[in-house]
């Protein structure tokens, strides 16, 4: 989907809240772009991707955020006295201002007012450039572009009924209906009413509205229209619309007086996005069957559900588990694999999930950790396409299955949404700024009122009392150490199955047998444009052309076609023995790294391989001792060597550099000589103990590269004909 419209639902009623954002920040959709006196003005770094939580803006006690929707290229946020704002992309009016101009910082809405009061809102939904306001009252206001009918507005003789509106202005076909849900699609809306009546409005050309043939015929419909159900038998729960289909859970009473809660969808069929239901009558709601046999097997409640692109998540009520169904081919579905699932999926390892949100090719759920038997709230998972970092785990590798979020998790997330190539969400506390700390105010308020004069001696009296005087400079600046305020890659936990190394190069039986279950007929491949190479498995398109511009190929599968990655010298994830030994000690440490003293596990570990160069006889101990030798003592060599050319870099300064660090060693040491025997007494480290663990970091850590390098000149074929 080119952007999923998103519903917000609503934070719980705290005083102060924090919004945080990740992914693609081009328009300003992120909202932290430009400066506080002009939100027009675009950052320098407004291109850069932001793959990992950045800190937005927080409000206090009026102004405190309880909903957002991320929409195609702008967001919307509601605030806790009702007032909706906005940032990003304003070409069609989206943004509910009269200027056209793309926002980089969050500007209130214009026209949400009634007798010169400002409406209080409850909910809002962006699409793709359509923007909508739920009133406490139950009214809908819609903003943005109108092509197509998408705003649901009605219009005067001498008016063009398509053209963009940047006014907010009231759906009058529903001023007799109490609306208590909307939901936006890419230029389309549905709503549902206080008695469960639902409406539809907007571009119909897949039959996205539910209104049976004779709509889908027409290709848009203007007004609100009721999407008619079978009188008396569903009662509806919740609906959601996507990029051009729509998904509704619904209240089922059968014949037999059973009771049941399933779905039914409608819109375009292509992907299998409505569940496996009939093509042929894609313009009207249909049972998705798959979902039934779930209730009845699992004897499941269902109480959400929630569509992207052209994809489906529903959350199920007592556990927190997830079920998908839709397009698969960026890992949305979250089921460890990239086909499309007409049959419902479980999510497998996610439950606890209170809410959910799906964007246009990528998923987020938010996991309550007490239910989990965490210590806090709010843990936020994603998963899917993440080319532009909209998952915010600091890269822009696709995930098939749930990640956890690293930049929040000591935040108490309420609320997330997910838009095109971006994710928000609402954190309930304050991050807190330089000039909130008590003991720096007065040094603030002297130099505002003083001036420069006393600059100097403001920053030495800061010093004198052991503050931070570089504060001075920067009263608003975000304290570290805050939840999402990282200015670092977030860590990656580990890749999924059969993701470790190049798919097409693995010859190990228990990894093998992993990828032997991922293929199927169809395959996903990328084309690196800057490599030029036409076929990149999906190990290597994340770990050795991450940065690179890529297209995604969902085709068909040729047995002859094999990674070109895996045949160049770009490729460092091509499997061999040799790297499989070596990752079983290196993947534990952090540094994806060996130590020297780990190399004779390595080289028992390729024993098997070590007799075969060798001419198949058994090794000898003084064999094994010679080869332990000779690979510790290279090891060594490289290391000394790649020392002397990093002091060589350094010039003439080298033996200076060189000689600093070996003093601040040294008084380091000293300065722990008086408290030697009082840690020796209570156990503690001896400055006796921090020599020998810094004689032994500078023996070196041993890279995979090193290590293969020698291993196979070393053990050469020759030497195998030799003996």
């Amino acid at each position: 989907m080119d952007d999923a419209g998103n519903a917000t639902s609503v934070a719980s009623g705290n005083r102060t809240s924090s919004c945080y954002a990740w992914g693609w920040p081009d328009d300003g959709r992120l909202g932290f772009g430009g400066a506080e006196h002009d939100p027009k003005g675009k950052s320098p770094i407004h291109h850069e991707i932001h793959p990992h939580p950045n800190f937005m803006f927080t409000r206090e006690e009026k102004d405190v955020v309880k909903g957002i929707a991320a929409g195609g290229r702008h967001s919307l946020f509601l605030m806790a006295d009702g007032r909706v704002s906005a940032t990003g992309w304003n070409a069609h009016g989206q943004l509910g201002i009269r200027e056209t101009d793309s926002f980089y910082k969050p500007v209130d809405v214009e026209g949400l007012k009634k007798a010169g009061r400002v409406l209080f809102c409850k909910q809002v939904a962006a699409g793709h450039a359509t923007s909508f306001a739920l009133t406490g009252e139950g009214k809908i206001y819609s903003w943005g572009k109108n092509k197509w009918g998408g705003l649901g507005q009605d219009f005067e003789d001498d008016e063009d009924p398509e053209e963009d509106q940047s006014k907010a202005r009231i759906v009058k076909e529903l001023m007799n209906q109490p609306i208590v849900d909307i939901s936006a699609g890419y230029q389309h809306c549905t709503c549902t009413s206080f008695g469960g009546r639902t409406f539809a409005w907007g571009r119909n050309n897949y039959g996205q509205l539910g209104l049976g043939k004779e709509a889908f015929d027409a290709g848009w419909i203007g007004k609100p229209t009721e999407i008619k159900w079978r009188p008396g038998s569903e009662k509806v729960i919740r609906l959601s619309s996507g990029y051009n289909h729509c998904v509704c859970l619904v209240e089922i009473t059968r014949p037999n007086k059973v009771i049941e809660i399933t779905a039914f969808a409608w819109g375009c069929p292509d992907d299998s996005r409505l569940g496996g239901c009939d093509q042929r009558r894609h313009f009207e709601p249909q049972e998705v069957h798959g979902l039934t046999t779930i209730v009845r097997k699992n004897h499941w409640v269902f109480k959400d559900v929630k569509c992207g692109g052209a994809h489906t998540l529903v959350l199920e009520k007592y556990n927190g588990l997830v079920v998908a169904w839709g397009q698969g081919r960026y890992g949305q579905l979250g089921y460890g694999n990239v086909w499309d699932r007409a049959d419902p999926v479980m999510i497998v390892g996610l439950r606890s999930v209170t809410d959910l949100s799906a964007g246009a090719r990528h998923s987020v759920a938010l996991v309550d950790r007490v239910a989990s038997n965490d210590s806090t709230d709010g843990e936020v998972y994603s998963w899917g396409y993440n080319d532009h970092g909209e998952l915010g785990l600091g890269d822009c590798a696709v995930r098939l299955q749930p990640h956890k979020l690293n930049g929040l998790l000591n935040a108490d997330v309420k609320v997330i949404s997910a838009g095109h190539k971006h994710t928000l969400c609402v954190t309930d506390g304050i991050a807190k700024k330089v000039r909130d700390l008590p003991e720096y105010q007065e040094f603030f308020n002297l130099l505002h009122s003083e001036g420069m004069l006393v600059y100097d001696a403001l920053k030495k009296a800061m010093e004198d009392k052991g503050l931070n005087s570089e504060f001075l400079d920067t009263p608003d600046a975000i304290l570290p150490g805050q939840p999402g305020l990282v200015n670092h890659a977030c860590e990656y936990e580990g890749s999924e199955p059969g993701m470790q190394y190049c798919i097409d190069t693995i010859k190990n039986p228990d990894q093998n047998e992993v990828i032997m279950k991922m293929k199927g007929p169809y395959e996903t491949t990328y084309h690196c444009i800057r490599c030029r190479f036409q076929h990149v498995c999906m190990a290597c398109a994340r770990h050795c052309h991450g940065r690179h511009p890529v297209k995604v190929n969902f085709k068909l599968r040729h047995y002859a076609d094999t990674c070109q990655c895996c045949e160049h010298d770009i490729c460092n994830i091509r499997w061999s023995h040799v790297r499989h030994e070596f990752d079983k000690l290196a993947l534990q440490n952090d540094d994806k790294c060996i130590g020297i003293d780990q190399i004779e596990d390595v080289l028992s570990g390729l024993h098997d391989d070590i007799e075969e160069r060798r001419g198949g006889l058994p090794l000898t101990s003084k064999q094994k001792e010679d080869d332990l030798k000779a690979g510790v003592d290279a090891m060594h060599e490289r290391n000394n060597r790649r020392k002397e050319e990093e002091l060589e870099a350094l010039g003439e300064t080298g033996d200076e550099e060189l000689q600093k660090i070996r003093e601040k060693k040294k008084k380091k040491r000293m300065a722990q000589n008086e408290a030697d025997d009082a840690a020796s007494l209570d156990g503690s480290i001896t400055t006796q103990m921090m020599e020998e663990e810094e004689e032994k970091e500078e023996e070196g850590r041993v890279i995979f590269k090193d290590f293969e390098k020698w291993y196979l000149e070393y053990f050469r074929q020759d030497e195998i004909d030799d003996t």
